[in-house]
């Protein structure tokens, strides 16, 4: 092997949310499902993984508290300590919501870490950030029993 070559070797996978009630995630699932290559550093994937899990839960939690005078029927319920009560369907769906926004999240950090200048390089590319973000939000509103899109009273 020459000495130009980069090889960060196996790195372990970091535990998300293991004991807090909401499904656990990990950094080596998100790999799995959003095909991120093993020279990325697992801490700094696992540090956008709290990031995004924390944004999720306070979307969910939100909503539901926001709107319980109004007796929203959110398809799921909620325990004192404000940990959802989710179906096998709606764990997948909460997982794609927390992976794509880290996913979204992680685009700086993989262009600054993939620097090829050939190809077409997503990572510096604003409208992939927003289609993931989209993405996120849409996996949101599908686990609060909402539309695609929808509008709020103002």
């Amino acid at each position: 092997m020459s000495g130009f070559g980069f090889n960060a070797g196996q790195q372990e996978s970091i535990a998300i949310d293991k004991n807090s009630g909401w499904p656990e995630l990990s950094t080596g699932d998100f790999r799995s499902h959003r095909r991120i290559p093993e020279f990325f550093e697992e801490q700094a994937i696992a540090d956008s993984l709290y990031r995004s899990v924390a944004e999720v839960q306070q979307q969910l939690t939100h909503f539901i508290i926001s709107n319980d005078e109004t007796d929203t029927d959110v398809p799921f319920s909620l325990d004192a300590s404000l940990v959802p009560d989710f179906s096998e369907q709606q764990v997948s769906i909460y997982r794609a919501a927390v992976y794509a926004r880290s996913h979204a999240d992680l685009l700086g950090y993989f262009s600054a870490v993939d620097q090829k200048e050939a190809g077409n390089n997503k990572a510096q590319d604003e409208e992939q950030q927003n289609a993931l973000l989209g993405q996120s939000n849409r996996s949101v509103r599908l686990l609060l029993g909402l539309g695609r899109a929808g509008v709020h009273s103002l």
